[in-house]
């Protein structure tokens, strides 16, 4: 006999799903933006500066100094999105470990979301990362409803 899945549960599973869709947004700016996202790390770079006073955008951009930021993206949502999925099931099924480790995730999203805010990225990726920011604010609020504790506790 299926369970009755409780509003705030089934919000938190989409405000989930909507983090994991922002992130890939992010993911596929990173690629399309990946020039601007450059300049904005050399920023607060002096050698990457000096390269970029030498040869312009494409001395630096080939550069090994410059991180793979399109590698460092694409993997980390592969492996965010997974972990998201799986997570989604295992609270979905009543499993309460779950709800702790869904707030740690939606914590490190706002921590990596405020480490954005300050890095002289594009102005998307900001407005982006402060999403991120407020959405993981919205799934701890909902993984501790009331609703949610005893949705778990009936498990």
């Amino acid at each position: 006999m299926a369970r009755d899945v409780p509003r705030s549960v089934t919000n938190s599973v989409r405000v989930l799903g909507l983090i994991v869709a922002t992130s890939g947004v992010i993911t596929l700016l990173t690629w399309l933006m990946r020039d601007e996202v450059i300049l904005g790390w050399a920023q607060g770079n002096p050698t990457a500066q000096e390269l970029l006073a030498q040869g312009g955008i494409e001395q630096l951009r080939d550069d090994p100094i410059v991180p793979g930021f399109v590698a460092l993206a694409v993997v980390a949502f592969i492996g965010f999105a997974l972990l998201a999925v799986v997570l989604a099931s295992f609270f979905l099924g009543g499993h309460a470990w779950t709800r702790p480790v869904l707030t740690a995730t939606a914590g490190v999203g706002v921590l990596v979301g405020a480490v954005c805010l300050d890095s002289h990225l594009p102005t998307i990726f900001v407005v982006l990362s402060a999403l991120v920011i407020l959405e993981g604010l919205v799934l701890s609020f909902f993984l501790w409803q009331r609703e949610t504790t005893a949705y778990l506790r009936r498990a």
